[in-house]
């Protein structure tokens, strides 16, 4: 695989890589490899707890339904308002 890179880039790769002790090919490989989901036929389609975005979040294979999302929504909302303004009479 070739990858094509602007000098500043591939300069900023170069010191990613030295400072953790690798070379830059070593450096991409650990980088791509930390990205890349290690299932990714399994996380995407299966249902349970899977890795998304930094968090884990529960799949069944169904959405929810609006009005538990518009409750939550509710909720979080008055909270926050009770938090911020306090309890005002």
């Amino acid at each position: 695989m070739t990858l094509h890179l602007t000098p500043e880039v591939a300069a900023g790769l170069k010191a990613l890589a030295a400072a953790q002790g690798l070379s830059i090919e070593g450096y991409l490989q650990q980088l791509v490899a930390r990205e890349l989901p290690s299932e990714p036929s399994a996380s995407s389609k299966a249902g349970g707890m899977v890795w998304e975005n930094g968090l884990f979040v529960y799949r069944t294979g169904n959405p929810l339904p609006a009005h538990i999302l518009e409750d939550a929504l509710r909720h979080l909302r008055k909270d926050r308002s009770a938090h911020v303004l306090g309890d005002l009479p």
